[in-house]
């Protein structure tokens, strides 16, 4: 079992992140590799920002679909024209994403989760991708709705219990959120104990290393943001006349010399991510 992160962390990444990819099946790909890399390093949130061209119902089918188990993708994704590519992103592996449908090989008291396929008296059925549907007791959610169920009762039926997501200790995925918020809006809100913003006009990584590990231990909710392939950080929040400066605790150039003229966006979450990971949660 991989446990959340104490100091939850989600990214922010631009509306208009794969607006320079001219085929659906190359942002597909890109998308594939945010997914990846928010559910390697136990991101706990996705958060698209505004910005112009405005591809966010794009990316939010295509990371929405990666990150639902596979098994439940079939009652919550209809066809789409922006999920014709979907079949090349590659697995999440999570927790939350379990290879088991035999209820005879999973244990009592396992998370996983369901969409709820009836309502009955005093509860309702879930598909928790298993050869026989849970029963679970109380309130039922609307018919096809998704829900995180744990497993009460194996024999002579599966019954289950109601859990919630937030509650769990071990890491489940990853969420995300359109916000209608301006990245330098989304940055100066209350909610984030650290910001950090990653740029190439950043400062060096390791000069800032050292407070930042002292403030990831303090901290319970981090955001750190991305540019665009096109317009950077600085650039974005320019155009709200305000100054990357006053809107982030740090701003990090994460890829110190590199080699290409410039970094994708993707590529710059999983540099990012790879460094923050050495943290001590």
């Amino acid at each position: 079992m991989v446990n959340r992160r104490r100091n939850r962390l989600s990214i922010a990444i631009p509306a208009s992140m794969v607006s320079e990819q001219r085929h659906l099946r190359d942002k597909t790909e890109a998308l594939g590799r945010v997914g990846r890399a928010a559910a390697i390093y136990r991101v706990e949130e996705i958060i698209i920002y505004p910005d112009q061209p405005d591809e966010s119902t794009l990316m939010k089918y295509i990371l929405g679909y990666m990150e639902t188990p596979q098994y439940l993708r079939r009652y919550l994704f209809k066809k789409r024209p922006e999920l014709r590519y979907a079949g090349t992103l590659p697995p999440l592996r999570t927790p939350h994403h379990p290879l088991e449908d035999r209820v005879k090989n999973v244990e009592t008291g396992e998370v996983r989760e369901g969409v709820v396929t009836n309502i009955i008296d005093g509860g309702y059925m879930v598909d928790v991708g298993l050869d026989k549907f849970m029963e679970v007791k109380g309130r039922a959610p609307s018919r096809g709705s998704r829900v995180t169920v744990q497993v009460a009762e194996k024999e002579p039926n599966l019954k289950g219990r109601s859990a919630k997501k937030n509650r769990l200790s071990e890491y489940w995925g990853y969420d995300l959120r359109g916000s209608n918020y301006k990245l330098s809006e989304l940055a100066l809100s209350p909610e984030w104990d650290l910001t950090i913003a990653t740029s190439r006009r950043g400062d060096d990584f390791n000069s800032a290393a050292q407070e930042i590990s002292s403030l990831w231990a303090e901290s319970r909710r981090t955001l750190v943001a991305f540019g665009s392939n096109r317009d950077g950080v600085h650039e974005i929040i320019g155009r709200d006349r305000k100054r990357a400066e006053e809107c982030f605790r740090f701003i990090l150039n994460t890829i110190p010399g590199q080699g290409t003229e410039t970094v994708r966006t993707e590529e710059a979450i999983h540099a990012t991510l790879a460094l923050l990971n050495t943290f001590k949660d």
